[in-house]
């Protein structure tokens, strides 16, 4: 690192902003802009991949949709897939006293599981 590098903390001071009348729309709503940004990066990726793969005759789409991972490929994958589960919920875990139920943590293991799948 140089002495120019900064290193930002990983959570915000004070309180979120709240934009609806209702703070569990906006613990939805963080969460929802946090999968859009998530899909956008992974599109521009998808589409960079496949303009390369194209434009160098690497591969050939049905060798693509033919793909079965190995045991390890599919184990890095639920790995992953764990991980933007963990990022996804953040906020919702952050915010989880807006919620007006105890089970808050349930339900969100419970989705967290149905999504790994």
């Amino acid at each position: 690192m140089s002495e120019h590098d900064v290193t930002l903390p990983r959570s915000t001071r004070g309180r979120r902003p709240h934009f609806f009348d209702n703070p569990e729309t906006d613990v939805l709503m963080s969460v929802v802009l946090e999968l859009a940004g998530e899909l956008s990066v992974l599109y521009d990726r998808v589409d960079a991949m496949q303009r390369v793969m194209d434009a160098q005759g690497v591969l050939a789409s049905k060798t693509l949709e033919d793909f079965e991972p190995t045991a390890e490929q599919a184990a890095e994958r639920a790995e992953r897939r764990q991980e933007y589960m963990q990022r996804l919920f953040r906020v919702v875990r952050s915010e989880a006293k807006v919620f007006p139920t105890s089970q808050a943590e349930e339900v969100l293991a419970t989705v967290e599981e149905d999504l790994s799948r």
